[in-house]
């Protein structure tokens, strides 16, 4: 995550949140925006999401503002539902922790799905250890190697590190890896 830029007052910082919520409630209503149509996302409504992703961010870790986890989620809610990838992917986050929300595995998944689908290579990496673990979704080892072999073509080296330990695995039980093999083509 990118580190903002510190606030040498916190009536500055409440200011920011004030001003980024004045933006987002004068500005015209956005419809839903689903993931597959990012690409006709109005640059407006990607500057409101970029912004209340900011302003949840700050919230989240509490820079410049009093960390305040629900507020956090209600800022990258409405990012996210303007179909903005980080957004998704902090809200997936959320979730998947339980921080200002009750801990929902499925939902984590949800909102990580979404922000994959984007190119997000750490949503992809989670929903790949998701799919391996069988959290929030049912257990299966092609979808998470396929999901980690997105994250690993975008350099994440955990799920570089993942695929080697899977290939490692592999090796050693040669019959079970073809056969999860033969389930993944």
């Amino acid at each position: 995550m990118r580190q903002l830029p510190r606030l040498k007052s916190p009536l500055a910082a409440l200011g920011l949140c004030f001003l980024g919520w004045a933006a987002v409630a004068s500005a015209a209503p956005v419809s839903h925006v689903d993931a597959e149509d990012v690409a006709t996302t109005q640059p407006a409504d990607l500057t409101t999401a970029k912004l209340e992703n900011s302003i949840g961010t700050r919230c989240a870790l509490g820079d410049g503002v009093p960390k305040d986890y629900s507020l956090a989620v209600q800022w990258f809610e409405k990012a996210a539902q303007h179909g903005y990838g980080k957004a998704q992917y902090n809200l997936g986050m959320q979730y998947y922790f339980g921080q200002g929300v009750t801990q929902n595995y499925s939902q984590a998944a949800y909102w990580w799905e979404k922000a994959a689908a984007q190119g997000i290579a750490a949503a992809q990496y989670n929903l790949g250890n998701q799919y391996f673990m069988g959290q929030g979704v049912p257990q299966d080892y092609a979808k998470a190697a396929a999901w980690w072999h997105k994250a690993a073509a975008q350099g994440n080296k955990d799920a570089q590190r993942n695929l080697m330990t899977l290939a490692q695995v592999s090796m050693e039980r040669p019959a079970q890896a073809e056969q999860k093999l033969a389930v993944a083509q």
